[in-house]
């Protein structure tokens, strides 16, 4: 008898034991979805130095991490779908999502849910229907960074510069070639409203339809030729456009080989290199290393509703004074301060 009990004490003892292991080992293992809108530079550029950051943190993918990376390639309805396969799979410990599509994507599949979402690179987090307002915390399971310099402080330094050409007696006419992608629409409803307010500036538009990227680049490239044609004759300075189109290095070279009108505000630094006057956007990597950092707090028990939807605390300013030189702008000390090294030739 006493040595049945000895018997049933060492088993019981044994599968607490293991129950209490297994526990643990849940406990620290950590499920994270990164979803990547589309295949353009700056997505990429985020997702290396989001899964960098990670990296330093500890967590390593099959050890202490299971990482799934979907890649939407700019089709939102295949994002949900992927993520609903993962979700089905077991329940993430955290979503993180690159440029707009991805994020409308994880909101609309997790909208009833506790997991967290953490965006990044979206510029209209408002109008994309993510959060409610921004410079607050938002109080539900997602937060995130608003991927763009304000539109005040762009045109503002476009204006100290491009202004530089225009007579005083009339405004500064900027062409805005853009898709409808929707953080190109959310950025040219902010350039818009300021243009209404200010007599010196003016945005012309045209507008082309979004397709998915990359399939559907040749046919947006195309159609913004057209936009090129059409607005050529009118305008002092291309205004690149956020979203994939602004992206395409192909773009800002269809700007500049089929115009006269010199680029003003490149959507890249790669354009700057090519041959925009200027270009300012959040720092990539400092913006991909922020939100590890946020999503590493909501691993470990942090609540997404409590952190501020804000904008990146990096910037990256590049200045072409070949660009500059060749249309007689004058680049003052304290813009070449701030562009550092990111001054072309």
């Amino acid at each position: 008898m006493n040595n049945n009990r000895k018997i049933y004490t060492a088993v019981l003892t044994f599968v607490i034991f293991f129950a209490l292991s297994f526990s643990a080992a849940a406990n620290t293992f950590k499920k994270v979805v990164v979803i990547v809108t589309m295949p353009v530079p700056a997505c990429e550029a985020h997702l290396t130095s989001f899964v960098s950051q990670l990296t330093e943190l500890g967590y390593k993918d099959g050890e202490n991490m299971a990482l799934t990376i979907i890649r939407a390639n700019g089709d939102r309805e295949f994002a949900e779908t992927e993520l609903q396969k993962v979700v089905k799979e077991g329940r993430p410990d955290a979503i993180a999502t690159i440029a707009t599509l991805a994020s409308q994507a994880a909101v609309t599949v997790l909208k009833d849910t506790d997991v967290p979402i953490f965006f990044f690179q979206v510029a209209d987090p408002v109008g994309a229907g993510l959060v409610e307002k921004i410079g607050g915390p938002t109080g539900t399971n997602v937060s995130g960074r608003v991927f763009t310099v304000p539109a005040e402080v762009r045109i503002n330094l476009a204006m100290r510069l491009a202004g530089q050409t225009i007579p005083e007696k009339r405004p500064v006419r900027f062409g805005y070639i853009h898709s409808t992608y929707p953080a190109a629409m959310g950025d040219m409803r902010a350039l818009a409203a300021i243009g209404k307010k200010n007599n010196g500036i003016v945005f012309d538009t045209y507008e082309i339809p979004y397709r998915k990227v990359p399939q559907g680049v040749p046919e947006m490239l195309s159609k913004a030729l057209e936009g090129i044609h059409t607005l050529s004759d009118t305008v002092d300075f291309w205004w690149q456009p956020q979203g994939p189109l602004g992206e395409l290095d192909a773009f800002t070279r269809l700007l500049l080989d089929h115009s006269k009108v010199p680029v003003a505000m490149g959507q890249t630094m790669e354009s700057v290199k090519t041959g925009a006057l200027m270009h300012i956007t959040p720092d990539l990597e400092a913006s991909g290393r922020e939100a590890a950092k946020l999503v590493d707090g909501f691993l470990k028990g942090a609540d997404p509703g409590t952190i501020p939807v804000t904008a990146p605390a990096k910037f990256t300013l590049g200045i072409n004074l070949t660009t500059a030189l060749r249309l007689h702008i004058v680049v003052p000390p304290d813009i070449l301060e701030l562009a550092g090294d990111n001054i072309y030739r």
